[in-house]
């Protein structure tokens, strides 16, 4: 006669291989999960490093934006400094030229006064003679 085939399966009672095989498939999900968890790890630490890099070239440009802005408003106000003291070059030169136009007028006020003497008569003055013609060489 032949063997029966083992029936424990169909029984009920387990098969000697299937505590292997859930110790096989926990051990292989643990060490999944633990290869999982150190990618995911890996990651992070590699984001963080790229979030760094961008912070850093971000607060570069904002710096070289800001050094650039600094340096505009140096020229900016050296430039203003200029106009304002050629300003007062231009104030002081126009107070100066008004005083000497006032002393002028007032100089030629004097001499005016002072070389034309008061008339003698009610005559009114004579006119100016006619200029001279130039000699004529005789040959």
């Amino acid at each position: 006669m032949t063997p029966a085939p083992d029936n424990s399966a169909a029984n009920g009672t387990p098969l000697a291989w299937v505590p292997w095989l859930q110790a096989g498939v926990t051990a292989m999900l643990l060490v999944l999960f633990v290869v999982m968890v150190g990618k995911t790890r890996q990651q992070s630490a590699a984001i963080r490093q790229l979030q760094e890099q961008v912070q850093g070239l971000e607060n570069a440009r904002a710096l070289e934006r800001t050094a650039g802005l600094e340096q505009q408003l140096r020229t900016t106000v050296e430039r203003l400094q200029v106009v304002e003291r050629n300003s007062a070059r231009i104030d002081a030169l126009s107070s100066a030229n008004a005083n000497l136009s006032q002393e002028l007028r007032r100089l030629r006020g004097n001499q005016a006064t002072e070389a034309a003497p008061a008339p003698l008569s009610d005559e009114p003055p004579l006119a100016p003679l006619p200029p001279l013609k130039p000699a004529t060489p005789a040959n």
